[in-house]
């Protein structure tokens, strides 16, 4: 049994990383971690004030605490410099541990920890629609280096797609957002056509203008199709869900949509699926930091109408689509679990 002090040291800390958080998104929102960055070398608060047109008296307090939480580090003369992989982390949507996306996300999620009392009372839904324009931001921020990852780690252990990919075919994304993913993928595949499918309208609003500025050309397109009403039948060398598949509604649902994209497939085609990771038993959410936060993402899941599929049941799932194989693959973001399910 851990001791009254350990269990203050446990809710002190949770305290000092609410903060920390806001300090890491107050430097992404106000441009100060890309300013650090861009200068060099070690920049002084007043210099970067001057800098960014800020007001000197806040940047050293915001400094001050970056510091403190070893967001930067100062040199002897007092400039301040990004800590050692903070630039990665905190700025490089390329980088497959990038967190700047999570930063973003978890302060928008405080929009439904506030509103979470009075939904216990009264059990009404807290739609997306409602959200504030930031939590769409976080989502497609946070989901964007999941397309790195699926390219340059995760489909190279399959490499006979990956040469079928290379040589051209076709791709589907299903929940497509804001089509980040299918913009990445038809960059790296440039001989092959792209369709995503979507449904929410803030989202395809997004994704025909991101298509537009990507100037990808007529070879990757969006339209408004849900997932429970594609029709395809061997159209697709690969399908593509980037924690889309708990957004379809509850396990029925989520039958029919592995149902209708493995029909969707041509043969020999793939499902690489990823997926929020939760675990199969209340003992498992003690047991890794990325299944404690899992555990505080489902206030707002629960409350925007998602589902929460485990591990064992989204193996169970591809293996009753009817996927010859499904195999789970190595990829380094703990809140993800990436699957090839092969037709």
């Amino acid at each position: 049994m851990p001791t009254r002090d350990e269990q203050f040291g446990k809710l002190f800390g949770y305290l000092g990383g609410f903060q920390g958080t806001w300090v890491a998104a107050i430097g992404r929102k106000a441009g100060i971690f890309q300013a650090i960055h861009d200068a060099g070398s070690g920049i002084t608060a007043d210099d970067l004030a001057k800098r960014l047109g800020y007001e000197p008296r806040y940047l050293r307090v915001w400094c001050r605490a970056a510091y403190a939480y070893e967001l930067l580090d100062v040199d002897p003369a007092g400039g301040f410099r990004l800590a050692p992989h903070m630039a990665g982390l905190l700025l490089d949507v390329r980088d497959p541990q990038y967190l700047g996306g999570r930063v973003e996300l978890s302060v928008a999620f405080g929009e439904d920890f506030a509103a979470f009392p009075a939904r216990l009372a009264d059990g009404r839904p807290f739609p997306r629609k409602d959200h504030a324009p930031e939590l769409v931001r976080g989502i497609t921020e946070n989901s964007k280096p999941d397309f790195a990852i699926m390219t340059e780690i995760a489909l190279p252990q399959a490499p006979a797609l990956l040469a079928r990919l290379e040589q051209g075919g076709a791709i589907l994304d299903v929940g497509c957002g804001a089509a980040y993913g299918l913009i990445h993928l038809s960059r790296r595949f440039p001989r092959a056509r792209g369709l995503g499918l979507e449904v929410d309208s803030p989202m395809l609003e997004l994704a025909a203008r991101n298509l537009a500025e990507a100037g990808v050309g007529a070879r990757v397109r969006v339209v408004p199709t849900s997932a429970l009403a594609m029709e395809f039948a061997e159209e697709f060398d690969l399908a593509v869900m980037n924690i889309a598949l708990h957004e379809t509604g509850e396990r029925p649902q989520w039958e029919e949509v592995l149902r209708r994209v493995h029909r969707a497939l041509a043969p020999g085609g793939a499902l690489l699926l990823s997926e929020l990771p939760y675990p199969g038993t209340i003992e498992e959410y003690r047991e890794k930091p990325a299944y404690r936060m899992l555990a505080g993402i489902q206030h707002h899941e629960v409350l925007v109408g998602c589902g929460m599929i485990t591990i064992p049941e989204l193996a169970a799932l591809l293996q009753g689509a009817g996927f010859r194989t499904a195999r789970r693959l190595e990829q380094p973001n703990p809140t993800r679990i990436m699957y090839l399910a092969e037709r």
